[in-house]
């Protein structure tokens, strides 16, 4: 049986990380660059691939109502015009630091 060992060529030349991807990312703006990091949060974020899990799974109809509320917080509605379930939800699935992830702070999502 052939053991396959792992050179430093190798590790520099993945599928991920190779010239042809770290010079696609050199040519990207920072908007590209945060747009692709964005992308791939919302495809992945929830998936642990080195344990095979999946991180936060949810019912559908709860799953249901997180989109639509993130939705309405994409589309531009304030976190401050959400409702107290809407807010319970939204802690309940994303954590008690729900509003990072559009960029507020505990002092900024509260007030307009």
């Amino acid at each position: 049986m052939n053991k396959i060992t792992v050179n430093e060529e190798t590790t520099q030349n993945t599928l991920w990380d190779n010239p042809m991807t770290r010079s696609a990312m050199k040519a990207m703006s920072d908007e590209e660059l945060q747009r692709y990091k964005d992308i791939g949060q919302s495809m992945y974020g929830d998936i642990d691939f080195e344990a095979s899990k999946v991180l936060n799974n949810i019912p559908p109809p709860m799953a249901e109502a997180v989109a639509y509320v993130e939705e309405s917080l994409k589309s531009g509605l304030h976190p401050s015009m959400l409702e107290e379930n809407e807010i319970a939800l939204l802690a309940d699935v994303r954590g008690d630091k729900w509003y990072e992830r559009w960029g507020y702070t505990e002092d900024t999502w509260k007030e307009i």
